[in-house]
């Protein structure tokens, strides 16, 4: 287990943040089991955001135990039988943050769709809709009340070598899936909306399958 120790300065204080991530070339060993895990947040990292041209490199799960695997894929075979297998499981509900975009990707590189899906985007935009602030960084500061960088997110992916930074960051992107997804589940039920979101997770792989199609959600319109 790797202790990464990212060092910040704000307003001249410094704010050391640990991390006790696993990194891994291609796939997650068969060794760990992650099987009876009830939550896992994942996140993706790509070259770009166009699907086709911009390869995924990365995929990181975070567990609520503070725990968090990031796994470098191979991006000729993109062969990672064992996070294939975990993600398949039905049995684990995956966190996301905007889950049609991950889900894509996942679909798209590695053939595998996480049916049992939460996505904190959806359920802000259900239940936080006096606000338009719907973004990972704001509702890490509405609903967890912390400051986040998102500056590494355009930084090289691609590169063999993840800087220590990168590395934190990639840990950061899941570790405040669970507390946002209790929070916003909290709202959605005391708002009435919950059944609503409910079917809009069964909504997102349609529309996964519809983009992978070259279908977009233009087709819906008048």
């Amino acid at each position: 287990m790797c202790l990464y120790i990212y060092k910040i300065k704000t307003n001249n204080i410094y704010i050391y943040i640990k991390y006790n991530i696993k990194i891994f070339e291609n796939d997650l060993p068969s060794n760990i089991d992650l099987s009876k895990e009830k939550v896992i947040g994942i996140d993706n990292e790509a070259l770009g955001l166009v699907l086709g041209r911009d390869p995924l490199t990365l995929v990181q799960l975070g567990l609520p135990s503070k725990q968090f695997y990031l796994i470098k894929l191979n991006r000729e075979t993109y062969d990672a039988p064992n996070l294939t297998k975990i993600l398949s499981s039905s049995s684990t509900q995956f966190i996301m943050h905007y889950a049609r975009q991950d889900l894509l990707w996942l679909k798209y590189h590695l053939k595998v769709e996480p049916k049992n899906i939460f996505c904190t985007k959806v359920a802000s935009k259900l239940a936080r809709t006096a606000s338009s602030a719907h973004g990972y960084k704001d509702l890490v500061k509405e609903l967890c009340g912390k400051d986040i960088s998102k500056k590494e997110q355009q930084s090289d992916w691609g590169n063999p070598n993840l800087s220590p930074k990168q590395i934190n960051y990639a840990a950061q992107d899941t570790e405040y899936l669970f507390e946002m997804k209790d929070k916003l589940t909290e709202m959605l039920i005391r708002e009435k909306r919950f059944d609503l979101f409910e079917k809009c997770m069964k909504v997102i792989p349609i529309l996964v399958d519809m983009e992978n199609s070259g279908f977009k959600l233009a087709t819906f319109e008048h």
